[in-house]
């Protein structure tokens, strides 16, 4: 029996929709576990993206105490209200480098309420903080404001990528509260990406206005995902968050967005050109940040090649299924393959996520809808001190102490809880302090809680630590304070007595000095009395002689008589004139002096009794003016007492000689008074410039000269010194320094003063 045909319509009709009902199949194979192998990919990225953004929040918020606990010690408060005082700044630049050492972080500087750093624990590094200006970052405009400023960026003198943190310095005064500068902590956000490279795709996270400032590929950090507009520019340079970078735009390509809120996309350019990525998003609303997993499709495409394998082999199946045996066979096969794939796939991606988790620093916990345990990891167990089996079932309050249990029950009501601090209670009875987050987490299974929990014993006792040292620190502060003031007070009193003391010191030399020169006046007077009774009986003389001319009427021998007297009396007036300059007293300002000068004016006033006595003078000295930086007149009062003492001491000498000697050297001048009288004896020489001290006879002087003359030398920056001649005599010899010549105007006016004194 001949089987029957099919139509010739029906057999062309099958040759059609044979093939369109294969490609059918297969499309529809494809479009299904494209969407199956998404979904797959965006539960895997948000579950990743979840724990990253969880790490992120926690390496973050764990130096945010810092700023505040800083901005409390004195040290910053006195720093900021003593800015010129090197030592209480250096003492803070040490402080900023330890609490930077302990509390891990990159830099610590306080600035002033003008933006200017004060100190820094990198003082002492080529890139110093110090002397810069931050008045720009937001930093410090929230700080100033009494907010907590929160900040991130590139440092604009090292140019790493950074999170500050900023804290107010506030003191109150009369019940005021005033802000004097700003704490920053500023802490590397590279370590962060360290840990996105075990991750099976890209992670970024961008600001709110496309940058990308941290990516697990160094190729899209500091990049833009869209164009920037020109005020955003210009707003990202006034607070120099990149610092002069261009932030290139990424050559994204759009390849289309799905229900769920990820979307498919490519790069046309760059290190990621060619390849095609499912971009999962997670909004960190605390920094203000975005947050993208970008996982690489290479899995979707395998999974599209084997549904269209699938859909054809089952189509023909369909097709052959009464035909061939070993059909079914491959069939069944092919299925089997497929699900252990299916399998082996899914267990690997379960495996690599339970990695991540385990291998994660943070303990966390998964709780069901009564807040049971369900699940620890690793981590939790090492920190809780109770293996799994142990603890499953039980609530989580029992983990912790009772006063911690209304806390956790609290928590239960919100999508996102902040961190507490709670303390673990640990077989034996020991207690761990733990900072603990609570957030709802998505489970097929019904309501799931995920607690993650973080060790703070070690920053717990950095804070007692602190704690002790700032007592310590405020104690020593507080003595060394004390011993300041009363060091100060007695400083200011001994100062004020020596200013006392040295006024009367002064002002008894000053009335010695007058008092000696009225003695030596007086000694000078019965020489100049001579001298003047002299001049007075020529001019009686010369008077009468003159009256008698005029009777005569010889008025030429008259006026000759009459010139006589003119003449007389001007030398009278000169010796009155020297009296005058010798008891006036002297100036303070120093000039150059010429020796020759002072001698002649002593010599001038001693002429009576050098003429009387017989005495030789040597004049030892240059043909030209010997100049030296003095006072005239003190000058010539030393010289008028070293002459007058040589005269007494050649009292009782046959042939008396008076030597001057005026030598240059080194630039000093030295000026020698010597007499070859008897001399002075070895036991007084050491005693001559004693105030007091004299080898006279009692009521022939006080012993005050020599004493008063070596202290006008020692003012005029020379020295007086005393010595005796070989051949018999004393020897005083003055040492002053030696200076140039006046100028002639200068000269002149000093000349025409001097005379004006001495006539006075």
């Amino acid at each position: 029996m001949q089987a029957t045909r099919l139509p010739r319509l029906w057999r062309r009709l099958l040759v059609l929709l044979v093939p369109l009902g294969l490609a059918l199949s297969v499309w529809q194979a494809v479009v299904l576990a494209r969407e199956e192998a998404l979904d797959s990919l965006y539960n895997e990225g948000r579950n990743e993206l979840r724990l990253s953004a969880a790490g992120v929040s926690a390496y973050l918020s764990r130096h945010d105490y810092l700023p505040r606990l800083l901005a409390s010690r004195e040290a910053v408060k006195y720093a900021l209200a003593h800015p010129d005082a090197p030592q209480a700044v250096l003492t803070l630049d040490l402080m900023l480098d330890h609490f930077r050492a302990i509390a891990d972080v990159s830099d610590i500087y306080l600035l002033d309420d003008r933006g200017t750093t004060l100190a820094a624990s990198n003082w002492n590094l080529p890139h110093s903080f110090v002397g810069q200006n931050y008045g720009f970052r937001p930093y410090f405009l929230d700080a100033m404001q009494g907010r907590e400023g929160r900040f991130y960026g590139l440092g604009t003198q090292s140019g790493e990528r950074g999170y500050y943190f900023s804290a107010p310095v506030r003191v109150n005064d009369d019940e005021e509260t005033h802000i004097l500068g700003v704490v920053v902590v500023k802490v590397l956000i590279a370590p962060l990406e360290e840990n996105w490279t075990s991750l099976n795709g890209e992670l970024l996270i961008s600001d709110e206005h496309g940058v990308v400032f941290m990516a697990s590929q160094p190729g899209l950090r500091l990049t833009s995902l869209a164009p920037l507009a020109p005020e955003v520019r210009a707003q990202l340079r006034a607070v120099r968050r990149y610092d002069g970078t261009e932030l290139p735009v990424l050559p994204v390509e759009s390849l289309g967005r799905r229900a769920d809120g990820s979307r498919l996309m490519s790069f046309a350019s760059g290190p990621l050109a060619g390849k095609r990525f499912l971009t999962v998003t997670r909004e960190l609303p605390e920094q203000g940040w975005e947050m993208r997993m970008l996982k690489p499709l290479t899995s979707l495409e395998s999974a599209e090649w084997q549904a269209g394998m699938l859909a054809a082999g089952l189509y023909g199946v369909v097709i052959l299924a009464g035909g061939i045996g070993w059909q079914r066979w491959r069939l069944r096969r092919e299925r089997e393959l497929f699900a252990n794939r299916e399998r082996r796939t899914l267990a690997e991606g379960q495996a690599r996520v339970r990695g991540i988790i385990d291998r994660t620093r943070a303990g966390l916990l998964v709780l069901d809808e009564h807040t049971a345990l369900t699940y620890l990891n690793p981590t939790a167990q090492a920190l809780f001190g109770h293996a799994p089996e142990a603890v499953e079932g039980r609530h989580l309050t029992e983990l912790l102490s009772p006063a911690d249990a209304r806390s956790i029950a609290a928590l239960r009501h919100t999508r996102q809880s902040p961190a507490i601090e709670v303390l673990a209670l640990r077989p034996g009875g020991e207690r761990v302090p733990l900072e603990l987050t609570v957030s709802q987490l998505i489970s097929p299974h019904g309501q799931r809680w995920l607690a993650t929990v973080f060790d703070i014993s070690e920053r717990k006792a950095q804070e007692q630590a602190l704690a002790r040292a700032r007592d310590q620190l405020e104690q020593r502060v507080e003595e060394r304070t004390r011993d300041l003031l009363a060091s100060n007070r007695r400083l200011s009193s001994e100062i004020d007595e020596r200013k006392r003391a040295e006024a009367s010191l002064r002002q008894a030399q000053d009335e010695l000095i007058q008092a000696a020169k009225l003695a030596v006046l007086g000694q000078m007077a019965a020489g100049i009395n001579h001298e003047l009774n002299q001049p007075l009986a020529a001019i009686r003389a010369y008077a009468e002689n003159a009256q008698a001319f005029i009777e005569r009427g010889r008025s030429e021998a008259a006026s000759a008589n009459l010139a006589q007297i003119v003449e007389l009396t001007a030398r009278m007036a000169e010796i009155s004139a020297q009296l005058k300059q010798f008891s006036r007293k002297s100036g303070d300002s120093l000039a150059p002096v010429s020796v020759q000068a002072g001698f002649g004016y002593a010599l001038r006033l001693y002429r009576a009794r050098l003429i009387s006595a017989g005495i030789e003078v040597v004049r030892d000295w240059p043909a030209g003016d010997v100049w030296v930086h003095a006072d005239l007149v003190r000058l010539e009062q030393v010289l008028v007492n070293l002459i007058g003492n040589a005269l007494q001491a050649m009292a009782d000498v046959a042939s008396p000689r008076l030597t001057l000697r005026i030598t240059t050297q080194a630039g000093q001048v030295r000026i020698e008074v010597e007499d070859n009288g008897t001399g002075i004896d070895e036991d007084h020489l050491g005693r001559v410039f004693e105030p007091f001290f004299t080898t006279k006879a009692t009521g022939k002087g006080l012993g005050l000269g020599l004493s008063i003359s070596a202290r006008i030398i020692d003012d005029l920056g020379g020295r007086l010194t005393a010595t005796n001649v070989a051949g018999g005599g004393a020897r005083f010899t003055i040492t002053l320094p030696a200076c140039a010549p006046p100028s002639s105007t200068e000269s002149a006016t000093r000349v025409a003063a001097h005379e004006e004194n001495r006539h006075a």
